[in-house]
């Protein structure tokens, strides 16, 4: 009898530790890294992308969703301080020579410093990083940089400077402040295909602080394969030739550089010299709220100029494979491929003018048009109508984002959490000792 009950445990326990998921079969248009396709499949099974195209097999239990909508890559945020996104926006009456001259502002400090370290005394930081988190979530984004490497969110975004299982990840605002230790471990991070994402020469174009940063940077030898560099408005062309021959990367975001220093990189001397660029929202108090609303203000931008510097395919490939090759995962996220993580974002088509225009779609929408996100092969968030087709409804709650209802799943996080709308509650009240209010998900179009 012992026997028997042994191996019927030994039997049934792997049902009980992983049940069998069915497959998920996408339908829509597809982006490709090199192309689009119209009514195609991406068949998704065990967090993997199985397979892309026009005549894919789709197994009799896959889950067929016809989204109607464009299908792409979950959108990767390289630069971002997810506590701070709480706080509202901050405009700022002056424009600023560089970051330690605003750092040192009454004024910052007031509306923001001291609410969000008062907040992270309190012991709120994983409420703040769980809000900001679904913020992103709502912009497209799948994968973030920023967080506060604390264990308490696993499960929603996928935090690249806090898993292991995808590379090491160092995220430094403050560089060139590093010990001779931390710089000592730094290199030998570099050293075995790691990756270091720095803020450097953040300021106005002529602020001789923020430019004589880059000297000191190749003086204590960081300006080495693997590091890419952050904001950069102060560097110059030559700046950006010997980052390209040191194969050096950049992370680049237009509105916060702008509302700070009047001006933002010399976007043209990067993809001149044919450094690797990527597109990032900073921060949502002088930044996008995020990554589709920062390519809707690079777009804005962009179209200000005498001469475009990009169009909407590589503007799209800056928030997608470009901010994956930094990180060294361009052959596990940031594209549509076989054997890649299934981190998908299905955006629907803006308007009957552009909709046989996927690229333009995907650079020109909002959050109101984030039709599904797709995280691990799990759909996170998304339309109501889509989500119930992949999640019980029990596990869905439900968000306004600009008058437009969407659900957002908790389902895949490993610990269990209170409703996200309790989180914004204990936010709010906290927020109010300083007379501040919780910022909003998304401020629609502003």
């Amino acid at each position: 009898m012992f026997h028997q009950l042994y191996y019927f445990v030994l039997l049934i326990l792997p049902i009980f530790i992983r049940a069998q998921e069915k497959p998920i079969a996408l339908i829509g248009t597809i982006i490709l890294p090199d192309k689009s396709i119209d009514n195609g499949t991406v068949l998704i099974f065990d967090r993997y992308i199985k397979a892309v195209g026009t005549n894919i097999f789709i197994p009799n239990d896959a889950i067929i969703v016809h989204t109607n909508g464009v299908i792409l890559p979950g959108l990767i945020d390289l630069h971002n301080h997810l506590t701070w996104n709480i706080l509202p926006r901050w405009k700022p009456v002056e424009e600023f020579g560089s970051r330690y001259d605003w750092q040192k502002k009454a004024i910052y400090r007031t509306l923001l410093q001291s609410p969000h370290k008062a907040l992270i005394d309190a012991g709120l930081s994983c409420e703040m990083q769980r809000y900001a988190e679904v913020k992103a979530i709502t912009q497209g984004v799948t994968s973030l940089i920023g967080s506060l490497r604390q264990p308490c969110n696993r499960g929603l975004a996928r935090n690249l400077d806090d898993d292991s299982t995808l590379g090491k990840i160092l995220y430094d605002v403050f560089p060139l402040l590093m010990t001779d230790m931390k710089l000592k471990e730094t290199n030998e991070v570099l050293s075995s295909n790691g990756t270091l994402l720095i803020h450097l020469a953040e300021g106005s174009p002529n602020d001789a602080t923020a430019a004589m940063e880059f000297l000191t940077l190749k003086a204590r030898g960081l300006l080495r394969p693997g590091v890419s560099l952050i904001h950069g408005v102060a560097l110059k062309q030559n700046d950006f030739r010997d980052m390209a021959n040191a194969s050096v990367g950049f992370i680049w975001s237009p509105r916060s550089n702008l509302a700070l220093y009047g001006d933002t990189a010399n976007l043209e001397a990067a993809l001149e010299s044919r450094v690797i660029t990527a597109i990032a929202p900073d921060w949502s108090p002088t930044g996008s709220d995020g990554l589709l609303s920062e390519l809707n203000y690079a777009t804005t931008w962009n179209g200000g100029l005498e001469h475009s510097l990009f169009d909407d395919h590589l503007l799209l490939d800056m928030a997608t494979i470009n901010p994956a090759k930094l990180v060294h995962l361009e052959k596990r996220l940031g594209a549509l491929k076989e054997g890649y993580l299934a981190d998908v974002l299905v955006l629907q088509f803006n308007s009957d003018h552009n909709k046989f225009n996927p690229y333009w779609t995907a650079t020109h929408s909002t959050p109101e048009d984030v039709l599904l996100v797709l995280i691990d092969g799990e759909a996170v968030y998304g339309n109501p109508q889509l989500m119930t087709q992949l999640v019980e409804s029990k596990n869905l709650e439900s968000l306004d984002i600009c008058g437009v209802e969407k659900s957002i799943s908790f389902a895949s996080q490993n610990a269990s959490q209170t409703s996200f709308r309790q989180t914004e509650k204990l936010l709010s009240n906290a927020l109010r000792h300083f007379s501040r209010t919780l910022a909003p998900l998304s401020y629609c179009g502003k």
